[in-house]
């Protein structure tokens, strides 16, 4: 069995951060200030939150390297990196995380990287928007995002998706429905290899 733990809004609270950076009037944890009606869209978000109307190009341009690179970790991550190596062990988990197309992304995401994960992690990661490539049987993806985890679900993997506000899992306590999650999930896999 394979874990591929997205990034952004499961390891660490992107989404919140950014908008307080961009100058929102919003903790950069509180997820429960985000506007829930705007769904999956952290642009419709900052335009709902701030003061500043922003298009799609100028809001993402507005998020420099040292925004990624300096983003605090989730309150779960921690834990889930620990129980995803003892489930799977070390060398079975992943990051798989969508960089943006500016370069800078890119770099900020992977210091992220070597700041908040351990050494054994620091070359074990995908960059993709397509999740679903990675899906297979005996693979479990852990994401915030409904589509990503519906995609890699079409595709053979299985899915837990991170509670957040743009997600059919907010309100749940995201420590014990990712770990109900992450049971059930290790049951199905056991089940198929023993099925073959």
């Amino acid at each position: 069995m394979r874990i591929f733990l997205d990034q952004d809004d499961v390891c660490n609270t992107f989404t919140m951060y950014a908008l307080h950076q961009l100058g929102c009037k919003v903790s950069s944890a509180d997820y429960a200030a985000y506007p829930r009606h705007v769904g999956y869209d952290i642009v419709a978000a900052a335009n709902w939150l701030g003061g500043r109307q922003y298009t799609v190009p100028d809001f993402w341009n507005s998020i420099g390297r040292e925004v990624w690179a300096t983003v605090p970790e989730s309150e779960v991550f921690p834990w889930l990196l620990e129980e995803a190596s003892r489930l799977v062990g070390r060398e079975n988990v992943c990051i798989a995380t969508a960089p943006t197309k500016d370069p800078d992304c890119l770099a900020g995401k992977l210091e992220w990287i070597h700041r908040h994960f351990p050494v054994w992690m620091h070359r074990q990661y995908v960059l993709t928007p397509r999740k679903h490539f990675l899906a297979r049987r005996g693979t479990v993806l852990i994401d915030d995002n409904e589509k990503n985890i519906r995609q890699f679900e079409a595709h053979g993997g299985g899915g837990v998706l991170m509670p957040r506000p743009w997600n059919s899992a907010w309100g749940r306590e995201p420590l014990a429905y990712l770990e109900e999650n992450l049971r059930r999930c290790r049951h199905l896999a056991q089940r198929q290899r023993f099925n073959g």
